[in-house]
């Protein structure tokens, strides 16, 4: 087992609950599309993807919801919107997080954008330590599952791929992390991951 250093985890659905059918529903109800006519604007050029690697701003994508899907709300009603994605913590992750923190260094890898990753350390900043990184797609013009992202965060964090054991719930994620040479694990639940990495010998079984 290579000796670990760090821990980067995903926010979305490991860390934070998202409850993206909730906006979804929301920009539908004050818009002319359909939610299949609204995941098609958003999968488009200009869409929630390009946000993600910053290469459009959460105001350039508000514009395009405005003229592809006639979305009629305002910039701010929209902003507030957009940060009601998020329905808490996972349950049992903060215990997660505190055990990982006795031997380990935290940062957290996300696929995000201006408008949440700025929000999320602020409204959730009792899962987070003074000491965590914080790596955002958007600030990098990337996003995951790309393996130069994964670089990016070695980088920043001052890493090499062996030292770093990371945690995410999509498996082409994990999969482009273990193709870096980082220690992959798919999450599905915190007491699934806590046994893995007691398994692993990555925390120490508590008696």
């Amino acid at each position: 087992m290579p000796a670990i250093q760090w821990f980067l985890f995903d926010l979305g659905n490991v860390v934070i609950k998202l409850d993206y059918e909730r906006v979804i529903a929301a920009i539908c109800g004050d818009s002319a599309v359909d939610r299949d006519g609204l995941l098609a604007i958003f999968e488009s050029p200009g869409g929630y993807r390009d946000m993600e690697r910053g290469a459009v701003t959460f105001h350039d994508f508000y514009q395009l919801l405005r003229t592809r899907a006639s979305y009629r709300g305002t910039i701010e009603t929209f902003r507030h919107l957009w940060q009601d994605f998020f329905d808490g913590p996972v349950a049992g992750i903060e215990e997660v997080l505190d055990r990982v923190r006795e031997r380990y260094r935290v940062a957290f890898l996300s696929n995000s954008n201006e408008v949440h990753a700025e929000l999320i350390p602020r409204q959730f900043s009792a899962l987070f330590s003074s000491d965590d990184r914080f790596i955002f797609s958007h600030r990098n013009g990337l996003a995951k599952p790309d393996p130069e992202l994964f670089h990016r965060a070695l980088e920043v964090i001052g890493a090499l791929p062996h030292h770093v054991a990371f945690v995410d719930d999509l498996l082409e994620n994990v999969e482009a992390a273990r193709g870096v040479g980082l220690l992959a694990y798919q999450f599905t639940d915190s007491l699934s991951l806590w046994r893995k990495l007691e398994a692993d010998g990555i925390l120490s079984k508590q008696g």
